[in-house]
């Protein structure tokens, strides 16, 4: 499971008199690595975007694959279209690769430098190296990131606010690297309250009537959070303690799901299980207290009632152990599932093999719909 996370928030406005975005942003998470690219479609409008949509199409394909920057950039290069009047680019993009490791990639044609965010609050321009494809000059840069770092990457919208509002020459990359530093605090680390303000800010000098499109997407790494939910005990007794040891273990968020399991874990621990008297009125068995586990819920009412509500939205107003649950499963990158195999006739047709019990079909969907919404999964039987 992974040891690091990206989070990534973007914020976009439109040039004035226009309802489509002229930049187009595209994240994808691979096993190893975060893609991130920023493209700015040649004027405005429909025509911009859809220049910039197929530029991050095709710039997250290529480098999903196994090229080096320089081959990709060529590759990109040869392949996007070009103003036969203006002999200009119809799009200009930043590419960016973050590995889980830290390391960081950096691809630039013809688009504002990105900002680098230290987790001690130090901001600068990245300085790439330049180099040249095709006859077009490029900028690539690699370095490592540590955990609390950020990116800030932004389109000419931004570089360019205020041009024909009072300022000549628009905000520039130095006026947005003054501002980053002196917001840093009131953003704390938070990349959508970061984003806001730069584009808030960008907004003022246009004076709300953009003459350009603007996109400003942050992006932090920083470790992963990962949450361990055991349920149900194991099939063969003599692995209990095994399974046990190996749950309390685990770092981050624990979450145990089922009553034999609770009393399992407060047995081993030596504390008393405590009834939390929030959702006593629920149609859901209520959850409990264990000094050292995050939450403690009931096992197949709770989990299934859980993904019910994955797939189908938790009704207004409603709270129970099940959307509780929810609220830390959905806080954490990675779930790691640790389920017990043992049978329970009281949930189950004795003639289903062990393969197809309830309780491991209820996890394994479960599991399933959480991968959906974007998060990594393990499954661990016992």
């Amino acid at each position: 499971m992974k040891k690091f996370a990206v989070d990534v928030a973007v914020r976009q406005f439109a040039k004035k008199g226009e309802d489509t975005f002229g930049d187009a942003v595209k994240v994808v998470r691979t096993p190893d690595s975060t893609i991130i690219v920023v493209s700015d479609g040649l004027g405005s409008g429909v025509k911009a975007n859809v220049l910039a949509t197929l530029t991050v199409e095709i710039a997250c394909g290529l480098f999903q694959g196994n090229l080096s920057v320089h081959e990709i950039m060529e590759t990109l290069i040869a392949t996007l279209p070009v103003c036969k009047w203006r002999n200009i680019a119809y799009s200009t993009f930043c590419a960016v690769r973050i590995y889980d490791t830290g390391q960081v990639a950096i691809a630039q044609y013809d688009s504002p430098g990105a900002v680098h965010i230290s987790r001690h609050g130090h901001a600068q321009i990245v300085k790439g190296e330049d180099f040249e494809v095709c006859g077009k000059p490029l900028q690539e840069a690699h370095f490592r990131m540590l955990s609390g770092d950020m990116l800030l990457l932004y389109s000419d919208g931004i570089a360019y606010a205020g041009v024909g509002e009072g300022l000549s020459m628009g905000w520039q990359e130095e006026g947005i690297l003054s501002y980053v530093s002196e917001v840093l605090p009131v953003s704390a680390g938070d990349v959508t309250e970061l984003s806001d303000l730069v584009a808030d800010k960008a907004l003022s000098y246009w004076k709300g009537n953009p003459g350009d499109d603007g996109t400003v997407l942050a992006a932090k790494y920083r470790r992963a959070n990962i949450a361990t939910l055991l349920t149900g005990p194991p099939s063969d007794r003599t692995l209990v303690s095994k399974m046990i040891k190996d749950f309390v273990s685990q770092k981050g968020t624990r979450i145990v799901c089922g009553g034999t399991t609770s009393h399992l874990v407060a047995d081993y621990l030596n504390e008393e299980l405590q009834m939390d008297e929030r959702f006593l009125d629920s149609d859901l068995p209520p959850s409990a207290k264990l000094l050292g586990i995050d939450l403690v819920t009931e096992g197949i009412l709770t989990l299934s009632r859980a993904a019910q509500y994955l797939k189908s939205g938790i009704p207004e107003g409603r709270q129970d152990a099940a959307t509780v649950l929810l609220d830390f499963l959905l806080a954490a990158d990675g779930i790691r599932f640790m389920v017990g195999t043992a049978r329970n006739p009281a949930h189950q047709n004795i003639s289903l093999p062990d393969s197809v019990s309830l309780r491991r079909r209820v996890v394994e969907d479960l599991s399933a719909l959480l991968v959906e919404r974007g998060k990594e999964t393990e499954l661990v039987y016992y």
